[in-house]
């Protein structure tokens, strides 16, 4: 009770100050600076503790805890940049303008056909003058079009609704439309597209059919993330300690890759990141077909979390007494997890479509394809050219819109990866080496998901905002303490380069250094847990 009360108390002092700081507004550079202050005002104190723990003057422990949970808290409000959030309408429309017209209208739409019933809906709702003056992606060819292509053949949108449908969908789009200028409605129909699997329409996407657009619906919609992110932290808190979870929250509020700019106050851009985390909480208490079933319900979402599987099966096999040990554990989590993707398999096809399953799968193989500024990755660093960066593409094209030098420079850089796909590969295959001995070595199931987890970023290319899920590094601070102060410096170091101007200024430049940090993490951290070590994790 007492460190909470000291973690509340000096928490809101450190947001009050935060707030009075931001309260004219922050810009790229003022977030990540205050990001950073609060990334080093944690490793600051965890080095203090441990200095007077050293020195046989141990900090009290609520005292250390609620010093702690009082950054914890910082660190959450810096994530909203204080409070400097203006603008937004608490609903960030540009991205649930996807995920809940693309899973509401699923049927019809598919994963091709977003953009085009967009422009002819607008114009059907008198926004045709602006229609014509603009372009969407293609998803089919990934290219940018006049979007008056979608008025010259409206029967390929409205066949495939019915008349009912097509007037709510009409409505939607308005309603979404609302409340974006037309600079960020442009740019919105010239993203990539509605991505989730059909297991994410039929479960967490299904929300889209019962709330309707309306602000506070939209609103609604919105707020959902929020309480998943405070669940997951109460779950670590529970299950691995108070300073797991306010390491975790530092983690997540002074992290880049998914920052407030870029997923705040969407439609359930969470869900999956709560799964992990309530896997790892499974497998910490005991509990693996709970835990199996809950990774398997992440992976059926977005399907780089199955990595999971392979940490989970291969944790501590070179120890027989632990091969032993958790070969009933392995079969229950083994068991869980593929129920839960069997059902959901099944489901998204029963629901959403037979076909759908493999239509998602040539879309997705078509978006991983295509370069983009976002993407983060092992394959990010192998591919860079400095010829190739945004910078130099403009300088190239002078006078050129966004969209014609956007296709030039995804144009080079698709060519540049694939030249070089053979050194990501043998990169791949050396990192597996280090990564299986990690887990070979690994004392706990719950240790061999983490790093499993966290070899996302090499194992495959991710759109940066999925690093979020690095908070769940903070649980092997509960094998392995020191890491604690090695995640609190990686967190500084990253919000470090983000200030400097030649690093933060252009997308690719900055996911060029997200990607260099984040890789070198996960090597970092595998490479910890590969080490023998003469006694047990603690």
């Amino acid at each position: 009770m007492k460190r909470a009360t000291i973690a509340l108390g000096l928490g809101a002092l450190g947001i009050a100050l935060g707030w009075w700081i931001a309260r004219g507004g922050l810009d790229e550079w003022g977030g990540a600076r205050a990001r950073a202050l609060v990334a080093l005002a944690a490793l600051g104190w965890a080095f203090f503790v441990r200095n007077r723990r050293r020195e046989g003057r141990p900090v009290p422990i609520a005292f250390a805890h609620g010093i702690a949970g009082a950054i914890a808290l910082s660190a959450a409000a810096a994530w909203f940049n204080f409070g400097a959030v203006g603008g937004t309408g608490g609903v960030h429309r540009h991205d649930v303008f996807h995920y809940y017209v693309g899973s509401k209208y699923h049927r019809e739409l598919g994963y091709g056909l977003i953009y085009r019933c967009t422009a002819l809906a607008e114009a059907e709702s008198g926004g045709e003058a602006l229609v014509r003056q603009r372009m969407f992606r293609d998803l089919v060819t990934d290219r940018l079009v006049a979007a008056s292509e979608a008025l010259r053949d409206p029967e390929r949108c409205h066949s495939r609704f019915s008349p009912t449908r097509w007037r709510a969908f009409r409505t939607d789009v308005h309603n979404l439309r609302t409340g974006l200028n037309e600079p960020a409605w442009r740019q919105s129909q010239i993203d990539h597209g509605y991505n989730p699997t059909p297991a994410w329409t039929v479960t967490s996407g299904a929300l889209s059919r019962i709330v309707p657009s309306t602000e506070f619906g939209l609103r609604f919609l919105a707020s959902l993330d929020q309480i998943l992110l405070a669940l997951a932290i109460a779950a670590l808190a529970a299950s691995f300690g108070w300073r797991v979870a306010a390491l975790a929250l530092v983690l997540w509020g002074t992290q880049e890759p998914g920052k407030f700019s870029w997923v705040a106050f969407s439609m359930l851009r969470f869900d999956w990141l709560f799964l992990l985390v309530l896997s790892l909480v499974g497998l910490r208490r005991g509990r693996p077909a709970l835990a199996g079933a809950a990774l398997g319900w992440a992976a059926a979402m977005r399907g780089f979390p199955a990595l999971g599987l392979v940490g989970v099966m291969l944790a501590g096999v070179a120890s027989p007494a632990l091969r032993v040990r958790f070969a009933a554990d392995r079969r229950r989590f083994l068991a869980g997890f593929v129920g839960a993707v069997g059902v959901l398999v099944v489901l998204g096809a029963a629901v959403v479509g037979p076909s759908s399953w493999q239509e998602w799968t040539q879309h997705i193989r078509r978006h991983a394809a295509v370069a983009s500024s976002n993407k983060a990755g092992l394959g990010i660093l192998v591919s860079f050219d400095p010829e190739h960066r945004v910078e130099r593409v403009q300088a190239r094209l002078p006078g050129a819109s966004a969209e014609v030098w956007m296709q030039h420079w995804t144009d080079e850089v698709r060519a540049t990866r694939e030249a070089r796909l053979p050194w990501l590969r043998g990169l791949q295959l050396a990192f597996a080496a280090l990564f299986l001995v990690a887990l070979g070595r690994a004392r706990r199931p719950w240790i061999g998901l983490t790093l499993a987890l966290l070899a996302a970023p090499i194992a495959t290319e991710l759109s940066g905002y999925y690093l979020m899920l690095f908070i769940v590094a903070a649980v092997l601070a509960a094998a392995r303490l020191r890491l604690e102060r090695w995640l609190l410096g990686f967190a500084f170091g990253v919000q470090a380069l983000m200030v400097m101007p030649a690093v933060g200024w252009f997308y690719d430049d900055r996911y060029l250094a997200i990607s260099l940090a984040y890789v070198l993490a996960s090597v970092g951290l595998t490479a910890v847990f590969a080490r023998r070590r003469p006694r047990a994790d603690a």
